[in-house]
């Protein structure tokens, strides 16, 4: 892709694996990268310590952290490509036993959050349970609260 033609932006993402998993996980989101023709504007990795405090803990082991940021037009297509690729590296993730940050963007399906956040229709009870008028929102809450009542 080069660059962009459109209005854009860079969409982050931030995935955990195993961090004897990192460099097969680093070779194949590269590739898959690739052929998906995303810019990578770029991308940071770094160990992190398991999350022992969080009701949907971020880090459910010790991980290498691998945080990518795309450079996203603006248009339909451009954002179809975005959730796909993200969708992808989310997958690429857990099929090597690791996770993904769960608020930078809403691209992860229900499955893929199942997986990730087993945990999240308690979350979502909880919360409900705690603010039953539902004074305490965002944009972010609204998707998965509707994605999940929607099944």
């Amino acid at each position: 892709m080069g660059g962009a033609s459109a209005t854009s932006s860079l969409l982050i993402s931030e995935l955990y694996v195993p961090r004897f998993e990192l460099p097969i996980f680093l070779a194949e989101a590269a590739e898959d990268l690739r052929v998906q023709e995303m810019t990578v504007i770029y991308g940071t990795v770094r160990l992190i310590e398991k999350d022992t405090e969080s009701f949907l803990p971020w880090a459910k082991e010790s991980f290498a952290c691998v945080i990518f940021n795309l450079l996203v037009e603006h248009s339909a297509e451009g954002m179809e490509r975005a959730k796909q690729a993200f969708r992808g590296l989310i997958d690429r993730a857990t099929t090597r036993g690791g996770s993904y940050f769960l608020t930078y963007h809403r691209f992860a399906t229900k499955e893929q959050v199942q997986k990730c956040y087993p945990q999240f229709s308690q979350f979502l009870a909880l919360k409900k349970r705690h603010d039953p008028t539902e004074l305490f929102q965002s944009d972010w809450y609204r998707h998965y609260r509707d994605q999940w009542n929607d099944s």
